[in-house]
C-alpha cells in the first residue's frame, strides 16, 4: 500500500508556489565524524518554520466552496496549526486552531501573528484533538487532521520527491516520527521510484506510539514522558499511517532524550543550525549509532526550528 504516486505528483503542482523548496545540505562534520556522506533536508528554513505547511496547504487548497465557507478547525503541537493559519490566511478561510495546554511557547507566539483563534485546552495532543473535534461538531467547521487523511501524507509526500530530485545517489532516507503522516507521505514518494532506498523512522522514547503499534500489530495506546520532542508526542498513530509504515518503511529506531539534546547541541555548534527538539531526532539516531552510515549516501530531515530561546539556553547549559 502507498499513496499513489499522481497524488504527490498533484500535491507538488498545487502548493509548489506557496511553499520553499527548501534545499539539501552536506554536512561535513557529521559526515567526517560518521564516515559517510550526510546531507541535510532543511524543512527548517521553510515558511512558517516547519514541513507542516505543505501537508495542510494541499488539504486547504483542494476544499470546494461550501467546506472553506464553513472555516477550519484543527488540533496541533503547534507546526500543524501553524501550517493551517498560515494557509488560511492565504485563501480567506477562518480558522480555529486547538493546542494543547503545555504547547511549546514559541509556537504559541508565532501564531498569535496569524488571524486564527487560538484556543488552549486538552492536557496532550490526544485531548486536543477530541476538543477539536466536538467543537467542530457543534458549530460545523471543517476539520483539518494533522496526520490521518490521504491529502495531509501526499503534502508531506513532496518532501521525498524533493528529495529523489536533490539527491538522486541517495541509499538511506531518515525521517522523524509522530503520529506517521510524514514518514507515509516521503516513504511513499521514494519508494515508488526507488524501492532499494532504505527508509528509516525515528521516534523518542517518551512518545513511542508507532513503534508499539508496529509490535503489537494494532493500534494501541501508548503513555507520554516529558519530551523536548513535542511535535512527535502524541498516544496514538492511525490505522492508515500504521498500514503506510508498516508496508514502506525498512526500519524505526527509538532515541533518548539525552540524545535529542546532544543533536539540538551539535547542530547549533557545528552547523550553526537551529532545530527543535522532535526535528533533531534524525541526527541524534546517527550520533547515538542507531543507525549504519558507514560509506552511505544519507539524507536526514530536520523538520522544524521552531524551539523557543529558553529550551534553547536550558539545553545549551546543561
Amino acid at each position: 500500500m502507498d499513496i499513489p504516486h499522481i497524488a504527490i505528483e498533484t500535491a507538488h503542482r498545487r502548493i509548489r508556489k506557496y511553499i520553499s523548496e527548501t534545499p539539501v545540505e552536506f554536512c561535513r562534520t557529521l559526515s567526517y565524524l560518521k564516515r559517510g556522506k550526510i546531507y541535510l533536508k532543511m524543512e527548517n528554513w521553510q515558511k512558517t518554520g516547519s514541513f507542516k505547511v505543505r501537508g495542510a496547504l494541499n488539504y486547504m487548497l483542494a476544499l470546494n466552496d461550501h467546506d472553506k465557507g464553513k472555516g477550519v478547525i484543527t488540533a496541533s503541537a503547534g507546526n500543524h496549526a501553524l501550517g493551517v493559519a498560515y494557509a488560511a490566511e492565504l485563501l480567506g478561510i477562518k480558522a480555529r486552531v486547538v493546542l494543547p495546554v503545555n504547547a511549546s511557547i514559541a509556537k504559541v507566539r508565532k501564531l498569535r501573528y496569524y488571524g486564527c483563534q487560538i484556543i488552549q485546552a486538552g492536557q496532550d495532543y490526544d485531548e486536543a484533538e477530541d476538543i477539536a473535534h466536538q467543537i467542530g461538531q457543534d458549530v460545523d467547521l471543517t476539520f483539518v487532521h494533522a496526520f490521518d487523511d490521504a491529502a495531509i501524507i501526499a503534502g508531506q509526500g513532496t518532501i521525498g520527491k524533493e528529495i529523489l530530485q536533490q539527491l538522486p545517489e541517495t541509499e538511506i532516507v531518515v525521517v522523524p516520527v509522530g503520529g506517521g503522516g510524514l514518514i507515509s507521505g516521503v516513504a511513499s514518494a521514494i519508494k515508488k521510484e526507488r524501492p532499494e532506498i532504505r527508509i528509516i523512522g525515528v521516534q523518542c522514547a517518551a512518545s513511542p506510539a508507532m513503534k508499539a503499534a508496529l509490535r503489537e500489530g494494532r493500534i494501541v495506546e501508548t503513555p507520554i514522558d516529558d519530551t523536548i520532542a513535542d511535535g512527535l508526542a502524541g498516544r496514538f498513530v492511525s490505522a492508515l499511517t500504521l498500514e503506510l509504515t508498516r508496508a514502506l518503511v525498512d526500519d524505526l529506531v527509538i532515541v533518548e532524550e539525552k540524545d535529542i539534546r546532544h543533536a539540538i547541541r551539535f547542530l547549533i555548534d557545528e552547523a550553526r543550525l537551529l532545530v527543535e527538539g522532535a526535528a533533531a531526532v534524525s541526527v541524534a539516531a546517527v550520533l547515538a549509532k542507531k543507525i549504519d552510515v558507514v560509506d552511505k549516501n544519507v539524507a536526514l530531515l530536520l523538520t522544524g526550528r521552531n524551539i523557543s530561546s529558553e529550551l534553547v539556553a536550558r539545553i545549551l547549559n546543561d
